[in-house]
């Protein structure tokens, strides 16, 4: 038998409305750590994808529509589907998603998202969402990857914009969260 380490078993996120005390509620065990690394059981098998080698700088998505790149899907259900992009300037047209949200996040290099509801820059590491039916347009400031997700359900800001605010929701004392947890219904205040 190797160490003993914990095991923290959620149903959903890991902290989204598991810390109750209902059928849901998040655990621990205690576990062999070396059964746990080497045991080639417990599901699916993780798969390993490059984005850096998928999108070289000669795949630019979104410029040429006839011709060029589209976006690539990456993984994807009933409910999300999760794409990678590069599009190192001006997109080729405007688009409006009637059917999801648009969670986007700028994985590398910068862009500039024109909408109808004006104009917003992503940063490297930075994201925002589009809000279903909104128009908008990919603007790359050079190569970048963006990664898009599209979610049939409508998305809500769980995180507060305030960074200190939003580290104190991370706080944890005591294996307990200092702040009460977020739930799907939880209005956050700025």
């Amino acid at each position: 038998m190797g160490k003993t380490v914990k095991e923290f078993v959620t149903y959903w996120g890991p902290s989204i409305a598991d810390w109750g005390d209902g059928p849901d509620e998040r655990f621990t065990i205690d576990r062999d750590e070396d059964m746990l690394k080497n045991s080639n059981r417990g599901g699916r098998k993780m798969e390993k994808l490059s984005l850096d080698e998928i999108l070289t700088p000669d795949v630019v998505t979104g410029v040429d529509m006839e011709n060029g790149f589209l976006p690539l899907v990456l993984f994807g259900n009933e409910d999300i589907i999760i794409e990678v992009a590069n599009c190192d300037r001006e997109q080729g047209g405007w688009h409006r998603n009637l059917g999801a949200d648009e969670w986007a996040f700028q994985y590398k290099g910068s862009r500039t998202l024109n909408s109808e509801t004006g104009p917003i820059t992503i940063n490297e590491g930075e994201m925002t969402v589009i809000p279903r039916g909104v128009a908008h347009q990919n603007v790359g400031h050079g190569p970048n990857i963006e990664i898009t997700i599209y979610s049939r359900k409508t998305l809500q800001r769980l995180c507060p914009l305030d960074v200190e605010k939003a580290r104190a929701r991370m706080k944890m004392k005591d294996g307990k969260p200092v702040v009460p947890p977020v739930k799907l219904d939880t209005k956050i205040e700025d």
